[in-house]
């Protein structure tokens, strides 16, 4: 991996050419106009990305470990196979993202607007989520291990298969999702819309539910529907 400064990252990009598998560690990038370059597999742990646009930008793969991301922009960035640790995205731009495959560990994401966006076979390990719009977003196939989502929007997404271990859902709206497949194992489900969504074949063992709205769902071959039922009427 080759090391570049700021000042031959700026004019490679501005003049259209690949920078791939970049060493911009500990590199001050705060600032820059980044949009649409072609970074991916760079490694920028402890790299300063402060006001950083990043707007469509290829970024599979990178490494971020430690980075400052303040007000970056990643809007509909493709950040696919990218492990977030020992990051804080709080004033993230993050709309429209792709990040299929990719890690959130320990990551607290507060009153950010992650509508329309990829998270497809992604996976979020003892992660926050209050306030959060992902409505329209692709949630399939991810896990939630360990995580507590609250005040939360996921409206329309499609979840088909997804998997929910060991987690808290809190007064969050589901409406108009597909949840075929998917397992809460062991998750609380409590103040919840999931108003008119495919509902089938879901693993609600365990499951915790209370004050769930169900109008218009289509509760098919249900795993452990009782369970369900007797939350309800709690």
């Amino acid at each position: 991996m080759k090391k570049i400064d700021r000042e031959s990252l700026l004019d490679a990009v501005s003049t259209g050419q690949a920078v791939e598998g970049q060493d911009l560690r500990d590199l001050d990038l705060s600032g820059l106009d980044l949009g649409a370059a072609n970074l991916r597999g760079s490694d920028m742990r402890n790299t300063n990305l402060t006001n950083t646009i990043f707007r469509e930008a290829h970024l599979e793969r990178i490494t971020l470990d430690g980075a400052i991301l303040k007000n970056t922009d990643f809007t509909r960035a493709n950040l696919s196979e990218v492990v977030f640790r020992r990051v804080d995205l709080s004033s993230c731009i993050l709309k429209g993202i792709t990040a299929q495959k990719s890690s959130f560990i320990q990551i607290a994401i507060k009153g950010l607007d992650l509508t329309d966006s990829d998270f497809a076979g992604s996976e979020f390990i003892n992660c926050v989520f209050r306030k959060v719009n992902l409505s329209g977003s692709d949630m399939q196939s991810t896990r939630s291990l360990f995580c507590f989502i609250e005040d939360c929007s996921l409206d329309s997404c499609n979840m088909e298969g997804a998997i929910f271990d060991l987690s808290f859902i809190i007064n969050t709206v589901v409406n108009a999702s597909d949840l075929s497949n998917t397992s809460f194992l062991a998750t609380t489900l409590r103040g919840s819309g999931l108003t008119n969504s495919k509902f089938q074949m879901c693993d609600l063992t365990l499951v915790d539910a209370k004050n769930l709205d169900l109008t218009g769902t289509q509760p098919s071959k249900i795993i452990t529907e009782e369970a369900l039922i007797e939350g309800i009427k709690r």
